[in-house]
């Protein structure tokens, strides 16, 4: 097998691991590109491969045959992390799904990230809610240490790295997070993360449209006589929160 050319987005998820990890489990592995170039350029000695999908799991057994890694990258079928033995691994990679999803196989994962046993490093990719999850990383004592964004084929990406630590630290570094923090990301922000502020400049823009249309429709309703929905109040007060949440983010910059 020659070289894999390995995406933006899949680069920055290597970029994450720590060098010489003594073992990292890709989960949702596809086609087992991550868990090849991990081995190829020697950042893991050895890596668990798992998919819960037959089909692209058989595709990842040929590549790993094809690159001659049978020792190196286990293959496991599987849902999430309900293959993986506590301890058995450094570094846990989850990239490519919707942040709920991610949460939820973490909160299923549980006997691997609870306090007590020896606990390895997440590195996430969550496709979407993203504050979600970074709420469900420090309720289960883990902080993020590196984040970093990029655009790729014209969407954003955030890739973040999270560590164990004690819970007293969650807590704490927890109760210095503004919303802002939350919904982009306290390292990033810090950073003054040059694709965040593009991203927040775009975002903006979209959520004052729609407050604007949203404000019309409202007009409209009340100008007939008639009060909005509760669900159209709802969606309003929505609006205006994520815009004040984009202002206080891109406050942060000085550029």
């Amino acid at each position: 097998m020659g070289n894999i050319n390995l995406s933006d987005r899949m680069e920055a998820v290597v970029s994450m691991v720590s060098s010489q990890s003594f073992a990292v489990a890709d989960v949702g592995c596809d086609h087992a590109y991550v868990s090849i170039a991990l081995v190829r350029r020697k950042i893991a000695s050895r890596v668990i491969a798992m998919d819960v999908r037959k089909g692209p799991l058989a595709i990842a057994c040929d590549n790993v045959t094809t690159a001659g890694l049978e020792r190196e990258i286990d293959l496991r079928l599987g849902d999430g992390l309900e293959k993986l033995i506590p301890g058995e691994v450094d570094t846990v990679i989850i990239a490519g799904m919707g942040g709920l999803l991610i949460k939820s196989i973490l909160e299923r994962g549980r006997h691997i990230l609870d306090i007590g046993v020896k606990r390895p490093v997440l590195i996430l990719q969550p496709q979407s809610d993203l504050s979600e999850v970074r709420i469900f990383l420090y309720h289960c004592a883990y902080h993020i240490v590196r984040e970093k964004m990029l655009l790729e084929d014209g969407k954003y990406y955030t890739v973040m790295r999270a560590e164990p630590c004690s819970e007293e630290t969650a807590h704490q570094e927890a109760a210095e997070y503004t919303p802002a923090d939350w919904c982009y990301g306290m390292d990033n922000l810090k950073r003054q993360d040059r694709v965040l502020y593009t991203y927040l400049q775009r975002e903006g823009s979209n959520l004052r449209e729609v407050s604007s249309r949203l404000a019309d429709e409202i007009k409209r309703s009340r100008d007939s006589g008639k009060e909005p929905s509760p669900r159209i109040q709802e969606r309003w007060g929505t609006l205006q929160e994520n815009i004040q949440v984009n202002e206080e983010a891109l406050e942060n910059y000085r550029l």
